[in-house]
């Protein structure tokens, strides 16, 4: 019996899951937001016989659901580019959020002259602050220069915290006569300075643990319950729970570069990612499954509601266009080089969709709120509403604007500017150690060409880049048919009982490693080589010609390369026949693999002598 009353609660939650992946699955092959899609996928389930109700408890949301969607969200956000659009962010994270409040506040009581005035700033604190999960996504899938999705991402970290705060205020003036101002804004301020204080001072603790401790489990696992501990910490101060999540993630990401191993990062990432990906769906799903529940305890009789409803949903949408006008007319988003114009303050004015944190918000209003249930009903509406209608036109508002770009070139600049001054360090630190006698001629010269052939998407000759490029994407693909092959080998000896468990996981995890990495090469090259001038007639005749790839196939077919080869990977060689086609493959302008270039990539260094491909050392000069 007790068995049953868990599976009661754990069905409803497998069902979510299970249809946050499906819908995200869909809206990824037809090209859909998976938002919106979601939206309408609960509500129309919501209508199927036998599917529970799903009543979301506010404090859920506000204290589960939101806190370590807000902590990723910081956590990879960069504080240094937040630091240099601080100005527009706070111009839109408060001041936007309290005018936004005041204006559905005097237009809701202007229609409703019975409803307090608080109980109207309750609602436009609830329905001002937009959710920039779905808009930043939309922007970078079209190419928002990136100070504009900063500006976003800045705006929804941190506007929650603004709507809450003016929240709590607005309902603790609902039973009295008046708003006393002077608290509030004491309120107001403590929630906000507080807040950040114990942010920086709870991140720079966490830091400090996370440097000190070992293990990448116990460092993960610590990042999993960090935005529950500030939360609490915050509401324990009586400060923003929220503005202390997200001021310690913004710390602890940055810092996490220099200050944690590479294992760590990478178990940290894909667990946040997965975490990011179920939250961020179930709470959207969520909102659908309960738009019929809360429409329905709506006063139908009562024709004003209908026209406030509508009246608050068009100054929702209205109002963010014609304040954020306002405010870069008064004082400019953003100063310097950094300033937006108009086309970027249009395309930022349109990207205001609601989301779950107006939801949750709007279900902490006490049950007895005047004119609740309205409230409710016209927080729906406007997340609705602004998810269907500025969501689905966001991209095309983009791209009229002429605002969109290319990040490509932009990358490749800073990419070749980092991979310059690193080189300048390597070499450096090189000239040190020979120096010393600690480093043999040898040695320098091989640690200096390594350092120069990662470089090598960054070489002035197109024709040098684009010869190097192939080989890789040639030898890459080798490489991983003989990580099937390895694999395969393995796999089929634990099956015959000649390997244990342990030895056949410790002897995955390295090839999943090296695999992974060798996918991320593949990747860079196959997208970098596609840049390049005239590089798909010439890259299409190597692939027919190198049967060891046949271009990008190789890589992808490592696995079966692995299978065809497990024999002979059980008589300790790769199937010979492959070899020799290989070693007389032309990859590029008559140029083979030799022997030299196989050695470089199997034994991740490059041969000083002998190869060729790549630069002579401590040149810039092809070899």
């Amino acid at each position: 019996m007790e068995g049953r009353r868990v599976m009661d609660y754990l069905l409803p939650i497998i069902g979510l899951v299970i249809g946050v992946l499906v819908v995200n699955a869909v809206a990824a092959r037809i090209g859909f937001p998976a938002p919106i899609l979601l939206v309408l996928v609960g509500f129309a389930v919501s209508f199927v016989p036998g599917v529970p109700g799903f009543e979301l408890e506010p404090e859920l949301v506000i204290a589960v659901l939101l806190p370590p969607l807000l902590f990723a969200a910081a956590f990879e956000s960069s504080a240094v580019a937040i630091k240099k659009l601080l100005r527009p962010i706070f111009q839109l994270a408060v001041v936007l959020v309290l005018l936004t409040a005041f204006s559905v506040a005097f237009v809701l009581t202007a229609i409703i002259p019975a409803i307090p005035f608080a109980a109207a700033l309750a609602l436009g604190a609830i329905v001002a602050p937009p959710d920039a999960v779905a808009a930043v996504a939309v922007a970078r899938r079209v190419g928002l220069p990136r100070r504009l999705i900063t500006i976003l991402e800045g705006e929804s970290l941190f506007n929650d915290a603004t709507s809450l705060v003016t929240l709590k205020v607005a309902i603790a003036a609902i039973g009295a006569s008046s708003i006393a101002w002077a608290p509030a804004a004491g309120q107001f301020a403590w929630a906000s300075l507080g807040g950040i204080g114990i942010g920086v001072l709870l991140g720079l603790a966490l830091s400090f643990i996370r440097r000190t401790a070992g293990s990448a489990l116990t460092i993960t696992a610590l990042s999993l319950i960090s935005p529950f501990l500030a939360y609490e910490l915050g509401e324990l101060a009586h400060t923003s729970g929220i503005l202390v999540v997200v001021v310690a993630g913004l710390v602890l990401g940055h810092r996490s570069p220099a200050e944690v191993a590479a294992s760590v990062r990478l178990t940290e990432g894909a667990t946040w990612a997965a975490v990011r990906f179920i939250l961020e769906g179930a709470v959207f799903g969520l909102i659908g499954l309960q738009l019929w529940d809360i429409i329905g305890s709506l006063d139908t009789t009562d024709g004003t509601a209908f026209v406030a409803i509508a009246a608050v949903l068009a100054t929702v949408i209205i109002s963010r266009p014609l304040w954020i006008a306002v405010i870069h007319l008064v004082s400019r988003l953003g100063k310097g080089p950094e300033v937006v114009g108009w086309a970027g303050v249009a395309a930022v004015s349109w990207a205001g969709m609601r989301g779950v944190v107006s939801l949750a918000a709007a279900q902490t209003l006490p049950m007895d709120t005047p004119y609740r249930s309205l409230l409710l009903v016209c927080t729906i509406v406007v997340i609705i509403g602004t998810l269907v209608m500025q969501g689905l036109s966001l991209p095309w508002v983009i791209r009229r604007l002429g605002v969109a770009e290319d990040h490509t070139s932009e990358d490749r600049r800073e990419r070749a500017k980092a991979h310059t001054k690193t080189n300048e360090a390597i070499n450096a630190k090189v000239d040190e150690l020979c120096e010393s006698g600690r480093l043999s001629d040898r040695q320098a010269t091989l640690m200096r060409k390594w350092a120069s052939l990662r470089d090598w998407r960054n070489w002035d000759d197109d024709d040098e880049t684009r010869a190097f490029g192939q080989r890789l994407s040639v030898l890459t693909g080798w490489r991983r048919s003989l990580l099937g092959i390895e694999r395969s080998v393995i796999i089929s000896m634990r099956n015959d009982g000649e390997l244990s468990e342990d030895v056949l996981l410790e002897m995955q995890h390295d090839l999943d490693l090296e695999e992974a990495l060798l996918e991320r090469r593949s990747d860079a090259v196959d997208g970098h080589l596609d840049e390049l001038p005239g590089v798909r007639e010439s890259a299409g005749e190597a692939a027919d010609s190198a049967p060891g790839s046949h271009g990008a196939q190789a890589g992808k077919g490592g696995a079966q390369a692995g299978k065809d080869g497990a024999q002979a990977g059980k008589d300790g060689a790769p199937d010979d026949r492959g070899a020799q086609t290989g070693k007389d493959a032309l990859v590029d302008d008559g140029a083979s693999v030799d022997d030299a270039d196989v050695s470089a990539l199997l034994m991740d260094e490059q041969s000083a002598q002998g190869s060729a491909i790549g630069h002579t050392a401590g040149s810039g000069k092809p070899a």
